[in-house]
């Protein structure tokens, strides 16, 4: 990886809608030279898709909350599963293992505190949690894909 991929890479990552005409403007390369190292760079897996980020509370959605999942490995259970599952989940918005003191960490937009408590209840069971704990965040707190090393 050289220092243009890093450019696009940075420039991608805080705006998704970025033009590669801005980011060869500020490499000070063509154009082409940038959608050539992009095209490179989704080939090789580097870049796996981009992604639009919203304000949930203008599309109804009151907070955001963070489930902390605990894992039990039984017959037809595994992290792996329950990730499957999660993701299905429409109001997740982010699902991965973890390290430390929990296996899964999920993301979730809310409607209001008892939609909080409902998807609590669906991800508690779900086969194979064990057990989870969770936080709570009103709107107005920004989660963007930028914050996350994946």
């Amino acid at each position: 990886m050289n220092e243009l991929d890093r450019l696009i890479i940075d420039r991608l990552t805080a705006d998704a809608r970025t033009s590669f005409r801005r980011i060869a403007a500020e490499a000070g390369r063509s154009t082409d030279t940038v959608i050539n190292h992009f095209d490179r760079l989704v080939a090789d897996g580097t870049i796996r898709g981009s992604t639009v980020v919203l304000d949930a509370a203008m599309i109804g959605y009151e907070g955001t909350a963070a489930f902390n999942i605990d894992a039990a490995t039984a017959e037809g259970a595994s992290p792996a599963a329950i990730m499957q599952t999660l993701i299905r989940m429409p109001n997740v918005i982010l699902a991965t293992r973890t390290v430390g003191q929990h296996d899964i960490l999920a993301l979730a937009v809310i409607h209001d505190i008892d939609h909080y408590a409902r998807l609590g209840r669906e991800i508690a069971a779900i086969p194979g949690v064990r057990g989870i704990s969770s936080n709570l965040w009103p709107d107005g707190q920004e989660i963007c894909p930028k914050y996350f090393i994946i």
